[in-house]
């Protein structure tokens, strides 16, 4: 099977995507080498798998160049040169989802060319088109910027100054202008910020997060946004929420910032586009995440907070995206999982019936039967979850080490402790060969390996099993797995 970046590139297109890079292939404006278009047509019919055994590259080139002998230079070349054919089409593609942008280009090349009617019509549709926008984002005040400062520097090229009030108006456009730029670099700033808190929170390096608190001392974000509420209309708003979002992540300890950052966000929300409802109320998650994963103490339950904030975002479809519409699953799965930890298995179950629907087809029945299994666990309906689970496709699983988990469990429970034995020695070879897992996500989860090891050996009547010795030793523990059922099971056995 041939693989390559132009097929990896053409997996990721739509059928009507395909037709139209047909179309676009086929005009001599583009590209006049049939032999491009007969390689392409080629290509489509192994769409989309691309995993054909006569899919090789000597079988393509045979089918292009008949009774030639195979020449690899040539081959590639011309693989190349459609690879860089389809990457124009994307870009092409690109600009017409970017109406805005696309419109600056035009107006960059009327400018140039000295065209200064036609300059202002196409201006006068930006304008149209950036009145129209409900979503104050970075792009828009991006855009904003551009047009006011053109608008600027291309009266003041033909325009003559006859009043003192003309000057004041075009003057208005430049700080204008100005304004949007300080919102642009203010809200990017801040994500970029943000992000380096989350990443270095993630790896622990506490240099990083001083960096922040001294890039927020360095700009001073409090006068900037004093700045921007006096010279702008009620776009400030974004821009104060994000600043308060990066607050809320700088000082963990002081909650205070967290319920500002919520107010602002349930505030601004309708106002908000698709991309940063998504961020924003992800965010608004995560630091409820993170705080639990960190061991820091809170005022209020974390867990229930999380289960709230997941109902307002999944009710709401914050979790569409302008590139996709469908529930993630690894949202699907926290949100399972939090109902599990918040014991409400009622709202789990009607969970799955509506949400389960919104996910991404391919392997949804078997996250179904997942999601079934683990409600069942939980019900204590052993059976029906193993039921569930044996129906599930595992090479084609996504979560190979939640099912494992889950499997174990459940020959723990039905005393199918042989099994358990065999399970567990399987288990860790797994964990030893995968190479995607952290260091600390293998200790975790051979940590719960090793424990529920000890529980079987008890089961089949070890003297060397020390139970209240083990459970000391949880309880000092912080990285194990699924703590609370290995708790329970020695609780029983006391």
């Amino acid at each position: 099977m041939y693989t390559h970046q132009l097929i990896e590139l053409l997996k990721t297109f739509s059928e009507k995507e395909l037709m139209k890079l047909f179309k676009f292939l086929n005009s001599p404006y583009f590209n006049n080498s049939k032999r491009i278009i007969a390689l392409f047509q080629i290509l489509k019919k192994n769409y989309p798998e691309f995993d054909s055994r006569s899919f090789t590259r000597e079988n393509i080139f045979k089918s292009i160049y008949k009774k030639a002998e195979y020449n690899d230079s040539t081959f590639r070349n011309l693989m190349s040169d459609l690879l860089k054919l389809t990457l124009k089409f994307v870009m092409l593609e690109g600009l017409e989802k970017k109406e805005v942008e696309s419109y600056f280009y035009i107006t960059q090349e009327l400018f140039s060319r000295g065209n200064i009617d036609l300059f202002k019509i196409k201006m006068d549709s930006i304008d149209k088109i950036l009145n129209d926008t409900e979503n104050h984002d970075s792009d828009y005040f991006h855009n904003r910027y551009r047009a006011e400062t053109d608008h600027f520097y291309v009266n003041l090229l033909t325009n003559k100054v006859l009043k003192k009030q003309i000057v004041i108006t075009e003057s208005e456009k430049l700080i204008n202008g100005l304004v949007s730029f300080l919102n642009y670099f203010v809200l990017e700033s801040i994500k970029h910020n943000d992000n380096l808190l989350n990443y270095s929170r993630t790896y622990n390096i506490k240099e990083n997060i001083n960096k922040v608190n001294q890039f927020i001392e360095v700009l001073n974000f409090e006068n900037m946004i004093r700045y921007l509420k006096d010279n702008s209309s009620d776009e400030f708003q974004i821009v104060e929420l994000y600043y308060n979002l990066l607050k809320a992540f700088a000082n963990f300890e002081e909650e205070k910032y967290y319920f500002n950052f919520k107010d602002s966000l349930f505030k601004c929300s309708e106002h908000l586009g698709l991309n940063d409802n998504n961020f924003l109320h992800s965010r608004l998650i995560n630091y409820c995440v993170i705080k639990i994963n960190l061991g820091i103490n809170s005022h209020f339950d974390l867990n229930e907070e999380i289960f709230e904030l997941y109902q307002i975002y999944v009710k709401n479809e914050f979790y569409k995206t302008i590139s996709n519409n469908n529930l993630p699953f690894d949202v699907y799965r926290n949100v399972l999982l939090n109902c599990i930890t918040t014991k409400k298995l009622k709202e789990m179950e009607e969970f799955i019936k509506v949400y389960s629907e919104k996910l991404l087809p391919k392997h949804m029945d078997s996250i179904v039967n997942y999601s079934y299994a683990l409600l069942y666990f939980e019900k204590k309906q052993f059976n029906k979850a193993m039921t569930c689970l044996n129906k599930i496709k595992f090479d084609q699983f996504v979560l190979k080490i939640d099912m494992k988990n889950l499997q174990l469990k459940l020959a723990y429970e039905l005393e199918h402790f042989e099994s358990a034995v065999s399970m567990i020695d399987s288990y860790k070879h797994f964990l030893k060969n995968n190479t995607l897992l952290s260091v600390t996500r293998k200790v975790m989860h051979n940590n719960f390996l090793n424990y529920v090891s000890k529980l079987v050996q008890y089961q089949f009547g070890s003297s060397k099993v020390n139970i209240p010795y083990i459970f000391n030793q949880l309880e000092k523990s912080k990285e194990v797995f699924d703590k609370g059922w290995l708790g329970e099971k020695i609780k029983l056995i006391l």
